[in-house]
């Protein structure tokens, strides 16, 4: 198993409105059988995409055990 990092813009028609609704939908082309897993889904406004970076709850310090 794979994993690939992909990151789309998406151009709003009327940016002075905003974005009412988003619809998202995952379609797997040219394949004779298999399975995709789709693990995390992030969206954020701006031009500018950054990582994911965790929560510090999230995170597993040395203290922890």
């Amino acid at each position: 198993m794979y994993f690939n990092l992909i990151n789309q813009a998406i151009e709003v028609k009327n940016p002075d409105r905003g974005v009412a609704a988003i619809e998202v939908e995952f379609v797997m082309e040219n394949c004779q059988s298999g399975q995709i897993n789709v693990t995390d889904i992030m969206l954020q406004g701006g031009t500018i995409a950054t990582i994911w970076a965790g929560h510090p709850s999230e995170t597993r310090w040395s203290l922890d055990g």
